[in-house]
């Protein structure tokens, strides 16, 4: 740049990503030190784009002396917003070399695949749970059932459903209030009819003289149930109805069920003759999901348990949607 100072290696697409990112809530703070070394490591080699480079990816990307794999200053932590970088300039039209995700290598957790249950599995697991018996000390008999269903017919994540309460749920219109969803997003979400008579029932038993304040699947005490006491009476629910559990960390996991509402709403879909590429970004949106790129994962999840979604994958998605397994599924 001629009688001016020169721009630094890719300053205005850092800038566009930053802002990108801050509208949708992520602070930034610490990528941007990055991205601004990013920058600087460029420059000194004389790249300023407009493509990221395999050379320069790989380079950036490599491991530098004493360098851990994780933590803040760790390899990992320059890979992961490398490639969340480079998805911003693909989707501005640009040639972007993708480096391997080295958390997915790195993590314990990395072999661990998403399971889809099959509709006579969740048929199973809803008459499993009905046959839990009534104890004086425990709601569960009246939670479980109960959350299971709605976690199947509403797609919501068991943190933030466990996290609602009464002044949250709107049983006349059949609509609950999401406050506790990731990413700090607030999200009304509608409930099907048979849901919403379900959800009068229990209320009509649980919670007969409601409080504002009172957890919807509240313990006997009162309190919010906690995932692992959940999460520990799935397992045992899962075992009743025949379904086997691999162990500690292998799952099947009470989110799996949000995975399966998602796959098993594309395939109605499919079976109907809809455009399911259409539905993405509705079922985005419904999910509270940052980008309909990340719904799309469900498409190949799908595909997995249904073969014949395959070929409607690979055809829509192979070039838009990862291949994603272990940790980075439960974010979805």
């Amino acid at each position: 740049m001629s009688g001016g100072i020169e721009k630094a290696s890719f300053e205005d697409e850092i800038a566009g990503f930053l802002k990108f990112k801050r509208d949708m809530g992520f602070k930034y703070v610490k990528e941007e030190g990055l991205l601004r070394l990013f920058s600087l490591f460029c420059s000194d080699r004389g790249w300023d784009g407009p493509d990221l480079t395999e050379e320069i990816v790989e380079a950036w990307c490599a491991k530098r002396p004493h360098e851990p794999e994780r933590g803040g200053g760790g390899r990992t932590s320059r890979v992961t917003l490398i490639r969340q970088f480079g998805l911003y300039l693909s989707a501005l039209g640009r040639n972007v070399h993708f480096p391997m995700n080295v958390a997915h290598n790195m993590s314990r957790r990395s072999r661990f695949v998403a399971y889809v249950f099959t509709r006579d599995e969740m048929s199973r697991i809803f008459e499993a749970s009905d046959r839990i018996c009534p104890h004086r000390c425990s709601t569960m008999h009246l939670v479980l059932p109960t959350l299971l269903r709605l976690l199947y017919s509403s797609g919501t994540r068991i943190s933030e459903t466990l996290s609602v309460k009464m002044k949250d749920v709107d049983l006349e219109n059949g609509a609950v209030r999401m406050e506790n969803a990731k990413n700090g997003k607030v999200r009304l979400v509608a409930l099907s009819d048979t849901m919403a008579d379900v959800l009068r029932e229990f209320c009509s038993i649980l919670h007969p003289d409601p409080k504002p304040g009172d957890y919807l699947f509240c313990n006997v005490a009162g309190g919010r149930y906690s995932n692992q006491t959940i999460y520990n009476r799935f397992r045992s629910v899962l075992m009743d109805a025949g379904i086997p559990h691999g162990g500690r960390g292998a799952g099947p996991r009470v989110h799996d069920i949000r995975h399966t509402f998602s796959c098993h709403v594309l395939m109605r879909a499919s079976e109907a003759g809809e455009d399911v590429m259409a539905l993405l970004p509705v079922l985005s949106e419904y999910l509270g999901h940052e980008s309909a790129r990340e719904t799309g994962v469900y498409l190949r999840m799908t595909a997995e348990v249904y073969p014949d979604v395959m070929e409607l994958v690979e055809r829509a998605c192979s070039r838009v949607i990862p291949e994603v397994s272990g940790d980075e599924q439960s974010a979805y």
